[in-house]
């Protein structure tokens, strides 16, 4: 018969249950270990189970399912407060912080009433919840149940007039960043909703498992979705306004002939290009609606007057003396990088430039925290290894894929906000 021990909870005695199973006999061969009990006692026993005795997690079901409350305590017969009362608050904020970082309803909830427009129907005066339910369309109970979870979690409140936005819902729509960012539709979403296949990512698939809600890897998405590709673009644009500057000042580009741009954040980058060097002809060379959106979103007046917009349906810019590639390996496998930046080459006339700006993580080996002390580096690693199974590059792992399209690296610089920018040479036709 399997030993089974039945015990009381007797705050005075905190550890009694992992007492009683430490002191059990132990018979040989598998061992299956069913607990339940509070949840702070708990964690004796399991540690127990699994350092100690080693028994694998599959094999226990642990379950706390209850919490001591954080009162006062109980108090010993000596007039003294057992030492468990004091340990109880700071479990509980444990476990508190523990769930929050693992909850994924939230962000969810929070991400669908942005798409809905839900969070914008409040601000514009919508403040009855039928109404709002009706203008959702759809399922009415559940637009109803997201309203209330909504307010649980502290973004909308009743008030004399109806529901009305908190200060945390107001920032909602007060920051077009935040609905943008936050919009299930459209590209920040897209790449945290791949974090789905981090596991896989993990361990040593390819990445780029993917799926939007049209069943399309997400750089095909991209490139076939106006508006998730045009949300793409504009993001890395926004980031480009930073670099742009050491971009201008890190190559000698009153000297570069006709250059033709393409790849993610270019906009920017063309933008400070002909401001600054006057004398330049620019080209931009980009799939239709990323045309379009440079257009009508990006290029200032002035440097559109100036800049040369070539519609062509790859990525590889074709024409001029000098290519210049900004981010264009991101969502690009190490193969298909290689295959572009050959390409590339092919498209140079004897003696072209190649001048590739890429973001860089710094070099270190497998478990050297170091290249990842940025966790916003760490977090977009994870985000492109998952959606297009690649990851940011190291300075050495890109100047393997050059060398191994035929290029050599004739200048290195650090054009800052961790990107650096590479001149590259033809040193194989």
């Amino acid at each position: 018969m399997l030993p089974t021990v039945r015990l009381h909870h007797d705050p005075a005695h905190r550890n009694v249950q992992e007492r009683a199973v430490r002191d059990l006999e132990w018979w040989p061969g598998t061992v299956f270990v069913w607990a339940a009990g509070e949840a702070v006692t708990l964690k004796g026993v399991r540690r127990h189970l699994a350092v100690e005795r080693g028994v694998p997690r599959e094999w226990t079901h642990i379950t706390g399912y209850w919490r001591r409350p954080v009162a006062a305590g109980p108090v010993a017969a000596q007039g003294t407060v057992v030492e468990e009362s004091a340990a109880a608050p700071e479990e509980d904020a444990v476990h508190e912080r523990l769930h929050e970082l693992t909850d994924l309803a939230p962000g969810f909830a929070i991400r669908a009433a942005v798409t809905l427009g839900l969070f914008e129907l409040v601000h514009h005066g919508v403040r009855d919840p039928a109404e709002l339910v009706r203008r959702c369309g759809g399922a009415p109970d559940a637009c109803t149940a997201l309203l209330a979870y909504l307010m649980d979690l502290g973004l909308l409140e009743s008030g004399a007039e109806g529901l009305r936005l908190t200060a945390v819902g107001e920032e909602l729509v007060e920051d077009d960043h935040s609905a943008d960012e936050y919009h299930l539709e459209l590209a920040q979403a897209a790449l945290d909703l791949s974090l789905a296949g981090l596991p896989e990512a993990l361990r040593g698939g390819d990445g780029n498992r993917y799926r939007t809600a049209t069943g399309l890897p997400l750089a095909v998405a991209m490139r076939e979705d106006e508006r998730l590709g045009g949300s793409a673009r504009e993001l890395i644009e926004e980031q480009a306004l930073w670099f742009a500057p050491g971009v201008v000042t890190g190559h000698d580009w009153a000297s570069a002939g006709t250059v033709t741009a393409a790849g993610h954040g270019v906009g920017a980058l063309v933008n400070a290009l002909v401001k600054a060097v006057p004398e330049v002809s620019v080209r931009i060379a980009a799939l239709p609606s990323a045309v379009r959106v440079l257009r009508e979103r990006v290029l200032d007046a002035d440097a559109l007057a100036r800049v040369e917009l070539v519609v062509q349906s790859g990525p590889v810019p074709t024409g001029g003396d000098t290519a210049l590639l900004s981010r264009l390996l991101d969502w690009l496998p190490d193969e298909d990088a290689v295959q572009t930046l050959r390409e590339t080459v092919v498209a140079l006339p004897t003696g072209g430039t190649v001048v590739m700006v890429e973001q860089v993580r710094p070099e270190g080996a497998p478990g050297d925290l170091a290249a990842f002390a940025d966790p916003e580096t760490a977090l977009h690693h994870l985000r492109l290894r998952c959606a297009f199974g690649t990851g940011v590059r190291t300075l050495a792992e890109l100047t393997a894929l050059a060398e191994r399209a035929g290029l050599g690296v004739r200048a290195v610089r650090d054009v800052g906000w961790d990107h650096r920018l590479l001149v590259l040479a033809v040193t194989d036709r």
